[in-house]
């Protein structure tokens, strides 16, 4: 039966679903069972039959459509019912919650009330009202908990509680505060474990089961270790087993057996009563339908027996805490410990990342290797993260998003404390074609990430080394308070490449001030340019060399440094090395902002491990570009947290509602969607607060006329069809017509144009201004984006556009506009009067929004929007509808589901 698989707060795995006539004797059971306390809080009073006949009128009313309800199921019995009841007045429907008493203060009721609430908006259901009694602190408790605007009025032993059932932000936060936590300390389970069955332990020293062993073995595991191999009594000094079942209840298994043999195995898991899964297996939905179909079998097995699954198709997991040594990888490289969290969805990239992690001795607190993504994702990780004390940084490569408009929820709020560095694989279209092959990923548009990253505050990085240095950076230097950049090395060439590669990154070179410059010069008389990027010279030693950096980080006048090194005798790599500890060693007490450090080594011993300075590291890079290449991110994600986040705005009262009538009366006439006529692009636009400016259609020359007099001169003349999405390819638009002659013979001249439909719009031209374009687009994945870029005639040739996910905040919007090449202009750009940057703001606030509630609009244009001193124009619009068919609200609870035929994993 369909449903959404949840974790209740003990790390039990249960399925949310819609309730049944079939339900019938255990709804009734799960009535009689509950003591009599929660009974009388139920019903006001204790009788036998309350349940027998609650159930008894609930299921007629399902079945007629009267009321709507949710059931949670474990082990295949129903343990908590939600529903709503229709009472007769217009929205509304009565709130009714049971939770068999084994299964109090288990979040239950909480993950029932928002399933209910999603269930009953797409049942026209508008507003929950509920009758508790005054009493009942554990039910105002779940009310109040879950984030809706509650209003309560006292009737003598009772309280009639009401709320809206909507999802604004304030529940939508509250649901991820709450899965988060229960997330979190699922993943911990996993990867703290007592015990370990290696099954397909291997006698063969380059089978993955075999490494597994060794690995964990040579990592010192704090549990026990139970290779599974029938064929083996002894494997690495460990007593081997026939069977898992022969070890009985083991906190993980790791699975290193042929995919078709995967099954038996976790159902003997299942049976063994072993508590998490990570499977090796290749051979599933990256495979193809048969693989996709065993991986289901696989995952429906496991979640019956409340196992989490990580992979299949992946390298393994590891946790470098003290306490538990964990690494149940078959990588050939150990695991150091450290603060940085990674995920890698791909086995042969975790293996990299890994190697080379640790040759830029970045150390790691977790490793997952999530492969196929078939439950453990990189959501989940993001949220064990958020909870964990030891990791201070995440790095992830991904090829592909399951939830992301989850993670972007997820991503912002881990970002505000904690950086999150990504790599996404599949960018180009060979990359979309191998990474579906690869991991079964449905890999989405490069724009959709980008919006998502800059919108969350992740650090989006283009490759592989990139992703490793931008951490080793992130992970060992304060995150600089600015952009500006000091350069300091031994010759000349080097720093000009820096000062190049930091300017393409968007850096700034520092300007010091004569006191700083003064005291360069006193320290090296002989230097060859004490202004950025500084050259000392190739007869600088490491004592001078050391002042001039502590000079550099005690002035404030830098955020960044790059200390480069070219290799020459009087600057030996020893001697460059002592000069950097003891410049960091020269403030120990910090009296000036601290200063992310790098170093580039232009010689063989340069690119490697970090030089350890004090009770922290330099990182050290090969090149130039490559350290600004790790900086500029970093600053970009600083410059993100520095700024204030404002929350998103709820739509006016009653938008929504007048959209869907739009949208219905549209769809009825046109069920297979369609561009929206003028008037109901006004209406639909209208509702959410945008206008757009007045037109008149005219079918001649005369009417033409008649129009411009009504709107007032002068006017502008376009050919009425809307099927011609560029107006001025047809050469169909005339401006700036100030007389009805002028009118005459542009409306002549337009009505010969070879159209479909024939016919005029008349209106008002509007006062110059600064000419954008808004819109919004359908991702097949990520769902709405909002798009703001150049716009007129020239937007497709100019390309300067910038996209964001919905809903957005208005600090969302401004940073979209920011993003704009052509965001000087609206600042007033060579004299120009500076235009409405904040009237732009809040109408992409309100596209937004619009998108979020109406997933029946597949596009909107607007081109252009003439935005003025005050105010913004919007002068064409088009919409575009498409039929939806019914889909989950992507914040609910629940893990991820079985992937079918053509699903992203």
């Amino acid at each position: 039966m369909t449903g959404e698989d949840v974790l209740l707060r003990d790390g039990t795995i249960a399925r949310v679903r819609d309730a049944v006539a079939g339900d019938r004797d255990q709804l009734v059971e799960l009535h009689d069972l509950l003591s009599e306390r929660h009974r009388y809080e139920r019903f006001f009073h204790v009788g036998e039959l309350d349940g027998l006949r609650f159930v008894e009128d609930l299921l007629p009313r399902l079945a007629a459509g009267e009321a709507v309800a949710k059931v949670i199921v474990v082990e295949g019995r129903i343990i908590g019912l939600a529903s709503g009841t229709r009472t007769g007045a217009d929205g509304e429907a009565e709130l009714a919650l049971v939770v068999a008493d084994r299964y109090a203060h288990h979040g239950v009721a909480t993950l029932l009330l928002e399933h209910l609430a999603v269930a009953a908006t797409g049942a026209g259901v508008t507003d929950l009202v509920a009758y508790v009694m005054a009493d009942n602190a554990p039910a105002f408790d779940v009310l109040r908990h879950a984030g809706f605007d509650l209003t309560s009025t006292s009737h003598e032993d009772t309280v009639e509680v009401r709320f809206p059932v909507r999802l604004t932000e304030r529940v939508l936060e509250a649901m991820i505060s709450r899965e988060q936590r229960t997330d979190a300390d699922s993943v911990a389970a996993l990867l703290r474990p007592r015990s370990v069955a290696v099954i397909g332990a291997s006698r063969r020293a380059d089978h993955p089961g075999h490494q597994v062993v060794r690995n964990l073995l040579r990592a010192r595991f704090a549990g026990t270790v139970h290779p599974v191999n029938p064929h083996c009594d002894f494997l690495l000094g460990q007593r081997c087993h026939p069977s898992v079942l022969d070890v009985g209840p083991v906190d993980l298994a790791v699975v290193a057996v042929p995919a078709a043999e995967v099954l038996k195995v976790v159902e003997e898991c299942a049976r063994s009563g072993v508590r998490d899964l990570v499977i090796l297996s290749s051979g599933f939905a990256e495979a193809g339908p048969d693989g996709r179909r065993l991986q289901d079998e696989v995952l429906a097995v496991a979640r019956e027996s409340g196992m989490r699954v990580v992979g299949p198709n992946c390298l393994g997991i590891a946790n470098t805490d003290p306490d538990v040594r964990l690494d149940a990888t078959f990588s050939p490289t150990s695991t150091g410990r450290g603060s940085v969290a990674m995920m890698a969805q791909s086995g042969a990239v975790g293996i990299a990342a890994l190697q080379r992690a640790d040759e830029l001795g970045v150390g790691l607190s977790a490793f997952i290797s999530a492969g196929n993504k078939a439950d453990v994702s990189c959501n989940d990780l993001l949220m064990y993260a958020a909870e964990d004390e030891a990791t201070e940084v995440v790095s992830l490569y991904l090829e592909s998003f399951g939830n992301p408009r989850k993670f972007s929820r997820l991503a912002r709020r881990l970002a505000d404390h904690t950086p999150v560095v990504a790599l996404v694989g599949g960018s180009s279209q060979a990359g979309r074609r191998a990474a579906v092959g690869h991991t079964a990923s449905a890999v989405t548009s490069a724009e959709a990430v980008d919006a998502l990253f800059r919108q969350c505050g992740v650090i989006g990085v283009h490759s592989l080394e990139q992703l490793l240095q931008t951490t080793s950076v992130i992970a060992n230097q304060p995150l600089p308070g600015g952009r500006r950049v000091g350069i300091v090395g031994n010759a000349g060439g080097p720093g000009v490449l820096a000062a190049d590669a930091c300017e393409s990154e968007g850096l700034r070179l520092a300007t010091l001030s004569a006191e700083t410059m003064a005291a360069i010069r006193a320290i090296v008389p002989d230097a060859s340019s004490v202004q950025m990027p500084i050259d000392l010279g190739s007869g600088i030693g490491w004592e001078a060399y050391s002042e001039v950096l502590s000079t550099l980080t005690r002035s404030g006048e830098v955020d960044m440094l790059i200390a480069l090194r070219t290799p020459l005798p009087a600057l030996p790599y020893a001697a460059f090395t002592r000069a950097l500890r003891t410049a960091v060693r020269a403030d120990p007490e910090q009296t000036a902002p601290p200063v992310a450090t790098v170093a580039v080594m232009l010689d063989p011993h340069g690119p490697g491990r970090p030089i350890s300075v004090g009770s922290g590291h330099v990182p050290v890079f090969a090149f130039p570009e490559d350290a600004a290449r790790a900086l500029g991110p970093i600053v970009r994600y600083a410059d993100w947290r520095a700024r204030p986040h404002t929350p998103v705005t709820e739509a006016p009262p009653g938008s929504r509602a007048t959209a869907r009538d739009v949208i219905a009366r549209t769809l009825r006439v046109s069920p297979e969607g369609g561009r929206l006529a003028e008037p109901d692009t006004r209406q639909l636009l209208a509702a959410y607060g945008i206008g757009v400016l007045p037109s008149v259609l005219a079918d001649g020359a005369e009417e033409a006329v008649d129009a411009a007099e009504w709107v007032g001169y002068p006017v502008v003349l376009k050919v009425a069809d809307p099927a011609i999405a560029h107006r001025t390819d047809v050469g169909g638009v005339r401006v700036g017509l100030r007389s009805p002659d002028e009118v005459r013979v542009a409306a002549h001249a337009l009505l010969g144009v070879r159209v479909e439909h024939p016919g005029l719009i008349v209106q008002r031209q509007v006062a110059a201004g600064v000419e954008l374009i808004a819109g919004v687009t359908q991702d097949e994945l990520f769902g709405p984006l909002v798009m703001v870029g150049y716009g007129g005639a020239y937007t497709e040739l100019i390309g300067d556009r910038s996209f964001r996910l919905t809903p957005l905040s208005r600090s969302d919007a401004a940073a979209a506009l920011r993003d704009l090449r052509t965001a000087p202009l609206l600042a007033g750009y060579r004299g120009a009067p500076p235009a409405d940057a904040a009237a732009v703001e809040h109408l992409l606030v309100s596209l937004g929004r619009l998108a979020d509630d109406l997933p029946e609009v597949a596009e909107i244009d607007l081109n252009p929007l003439i935005v003025h001193e005050r105010g913004v124009s919007v002068v064409d619009a088009k919409v575009r509808l498409q039929p939806v068919p019914p889909v989950s609200e992507p914040a609910l609870r629940s893990l991820l589901p079985p992937v079918g035929p053509g699903e992203d994993t």
